[in-house]
């Protein structure tokens, strides 16, 4: 009750002010009718008494002489002489007997008072007596003398309803008068408490709207009091508010604009982990708008494996109280899937206390790649330049195996059993040359047949033998795209790359499936490139897709590896690294995608041939006798057998002025005393390499021809240098000389 009515009095000033003022008239008019009354009552009571004691007295005074003569008709004129005093009820004689002698009632006469009030006078002292006196009526009795002697009384009756009347009417009068200086009192108040409240309502109305957001809020309030001074004093407080407002405005703007601009994924929670902000990159993980983001907690967003993750990092940065640093994967709401490095710490009030987490995640699944990319390609690097050494002295050994395998094949053909073991040396260098070959293309170096070709002809030429290897099980679908752009690249590699993806998807479909080998031109962007680690433009693209078991993360990061293999002691682990170099070396990538169960889908990228001619074979010409029998051909090569072999093959195919060293520095010294037409030399020997070799002989002897032979290189790009590949067939060498000292 008390709160009600604290609350109905708080509620406003003007009310309090009219109700103060109507309540303070309303006491002090109450007290002043009250006295008033009180004042005039006890007046008008002390002036009946009076006049009933003179009344009474004069009664007594006038009948003295009529009393004692005991003459009835002069005390009745005296009796009915007072007969008009206001408020006169009877007037009476009585003898000290109580008789009776003059009434106004003359019936009264002659009669004796007996009651309790009139008895009263039989013991009371011959002085004037108050026989009756209340607030209604008084009656007053005087005793009468003669020569000292009572001889009787005098006795008045006078009624004060006269005097209540007078007192209810000055009451009355009061109550109007109280009322209405309640009223003037209270419309006053009102007046004085709209004006005085007027100030405060506008600036409470000013509030208000500056508390729903409006903007340019002013208060008019025209005064010149303390409340003008207020209201001018707040129109400057809100000029003040709105230029902070304003320049907040513009600071929250260009933060959220800065937040939103971060390609990194910025979120910010509470201690209790509900989700306070975040930028448009974390929206866009959780497919949500921010709005709908903020009051979630992990639990509301992600999985509940995930949020158990969150939270107990979450929980290590704030117990740790300094930065926590962890990666996850995450998977958008379109898929993809991405691996996140994610730094929380917590912040702080400007007190140090405490108030939540920030995190910043960014996106490292392209970095994690190139990375990986990066390895395997130093891997692959450091197999290359491991092999380097193991194949050129293979080569050499190879290539003095094969030759002489070709001549001894030459001088014994027709004579058996003789002719079969030549040509089962020839097989068994020919294969040893495949291994070499094979652990060559680990390196860059290695050499390319190069040529521009439409690979969906490549395709189809391979199709048969692709069939072939795998089982009747597996159906091959082909799906060539027309007008396909042309490539750069030696088929014979592409065709290895090919069959080994294939024969790798029969093996991970034992039981059956589908193969499908699609084409498609493709421009490939500066970010997807950037994933690839490629140039962005043009390429075109060769799809091998697989229904087979698939492969976990695991496999995938290691499958290009050189001599990974899933197959154990039935594999070499060669395959799908040659496919990895063949693509490098082209200038292209390999992608694969694969998830265990859902089979596997290996994607070859090649640049597209920007040249609008195509390539074209030359046959080799035939060399004239005369340049056989003129022409002066060195050879170089530290290997002394190897030089020999060489020189036998050119010998026994016409060519008479043969010149060998097995240094460079023993060449140099023949190139100073004799016209050489044709330096054949190979690139890795000691002291002095080929590439030395050819340059200072170039300088010396500009017209001189140059052919490079060896096991392992490092091709010079753009270079006229022929070269030839280790171990060299007699009939490549021929070829290959025939044509270098035919060109004019």
């Amino acid at each position: 009750m008390i709160k009600s009515l604290r609350r109905i009095w708080t509620k406003s000033i003007a009310r309090q002010l009219m109700f103060g003022i109507a309540l303070v008239h309303a006491v002090l008019m109450t007290i002043f009718v009250i006295d008033l009354v009180a004042r005039e009552k006890s007046f008008l009571v002390d002036l009946s008494r009076k006049q009933a004691i003179g009344l009474a007295e004069t009664l007594a005074t006038n009948g003295t002489s009529w009393v004692l003569a005991q003459d009835f008709i002069g005390m009745e004129e005296i009796i009915n002489s007072q007969s008009g005093f206001p408020g006169l009820k009877y007037a009476m004689y009585l003898d000290t007997d109580g008789k009776v002698l003059a009434y106004t009632d003359l019936k009264q006469v002659g009669k004796y008072i007996n009651d309790e009030i009139s008895k009263a006078l039989f013991t009371a002292k011959p002085a004037t007596t108050t026989l009756i006196d209340h607030s209604g009526f008084i009656d007053i009795a005087t005793p009468i003398y003669a020569q000292n002697q009572q001889i009787g009384w005098a006795r008045v009756g006078i009624s004060r309803i006269g005097i209540t009347e007078n007192i209810n009417h000055v009451t009355q009068n009061g109550l109007i008068y109280t009322t209405a200086a309640i009223l003037i009192g209270t419309l006053f108040a009102w007046f004085m408490g709209r004006g005085l409240t007027s100030g405060l309502r506008q600036l409470s109305q000013a509030t208000h709207r500056m508390i729903k957001g409006e903007q340019d809020v002013h208060c008019e309030v025209d005064r010149h009091d303390e409340l003008g001074v207020l209201g001018r004093d707040f129109n400057a407080m809100l000029a003040i508010i709105n230029d902070k407002e304003k320049a907040l405005a513009k600071n929250l703007a260009l933060l959220r604009g800065l937040l939103d601009s971060i390609p990194d994924l910025v979120f910010y929670k509470n201690l209790q982990g509900h989700y306070l902000g975040c930028n448009n990159a974390f929206a866009i993980l959780v497919g949500r708008p921010e709005s709908k983001i903020i009051g979630k907690t992990d639990y509301d967003l992600f999985s509940h494996d995930m949020a158990d993750f969150f939270k107990e990092k979450d929980q290590i940065a704030l117990k740790n109280a300094r930065p926590q640093q962890n990666e996850e994967w995450v998977k958008y709401p379109d898929g993809r899937r991405v691996l996140l490095n994610t730094l929380k710490t917590p912040f702080y009030t400007s007190a140090g206390v405490s108030i939540g987490l920030i995190g910043i995640s960014r996106d490292i699944t392209l970095l994690r790649e190139q990375e990986q990319q990066l390895r395997r390609s130093r891997k692959m690097d450091a197999l290359g330049k491991l092999t380097s050494g193991v194949a050129h002295d293979y080569n050499n050994m190879l290539g003095i195996i094969l030759g002489y395998a070709e001549l001894l094949q030459g001088g014994v053909s027709g004579q058996e059993p003789l002719a079969g073991y030549a040509e089962n040396i020839l097989k068994a260098g020919k294969r040893g040359a495949s291994l070499t070959r094979k652990l060559l293309t680990f390196s860059k170096s290695s050499p390319e047949n190069v040529h521009s070709v439409n690979l969906n002809y490549a395709i189809q030429d391979s199709l048969q033998i692709i069939e072939k290897s795998l089982t009747v099980s597996v159906k091959v679908d082909l799906k060539l795209s027309k007008d396909l752009w042309p490539v750069r690249l030696d088929v014979e590699d592409f065709d290895n790359a090919l069959l080994n993806i294939c024969i790798n998807a029969g093996h991970a479909m034992e039981n059956g499936g589908h193969l499908q080998i699609a084409t498609a031109n493709k421009t490939v962007a500066p970010e997807e490139a950037a994933r690839l680690t490629v140039t962005p433009g043009d390429y075109v693209t060769v799809l091998i897709a697989d229904t087979g078991i698939g492969m976990d993360e695991e496999t995938m990061g290691q499958v290009f590896d050189p001599f990974f293999s899933t197959k154990g002691a039935l594999g070499t682990g060669l395959g799908l690294s040659q496919v990895y170099g063949f693509a490098n070396r082209s200038n292209g990538t390999v992608k694969l995608n694969s998830t265990p169960g859902a089979g596997s889908t290996f994607t070859l990228y090649f640049p597209k041939n920007a040249s609008k001619q195509g390539e074209q074979t030359k046959e080799s010409p035939l060399v004239s006798s005369e340049i056989r029998n003129g022409a002066t051909i060195l050879i170089v090569d530290d290997e002394e057998l190897l030089g020999s072999l060489t020189k036998r093959i050119l010998s026994q195919n016409g060519f008479l002025k043969l010149l060998t060293a097995t240094s460079g520095k023993e060449a140099l010294a023949i190139l100073a005393k004799n016209r050489v037409d044709l330096l054949l030399t190979d690139i890795i020997m000691p002291e002095m390499d080929g590439h030395e070799l050819a340059t200072r002989a170039k300088k010396a002897h500009p017209e001189i021809k140059i052919i490079f032979i060896s096991g392992y290189s490092e091709e010079v790009k753009n270079s006229p240098i022929k070269k030839i590949q280790k171990p060299v067939e007699a009939k490549e060498l021929l070829a290959q000389v025939s044509i270098v000292l035919s060109a004019t």
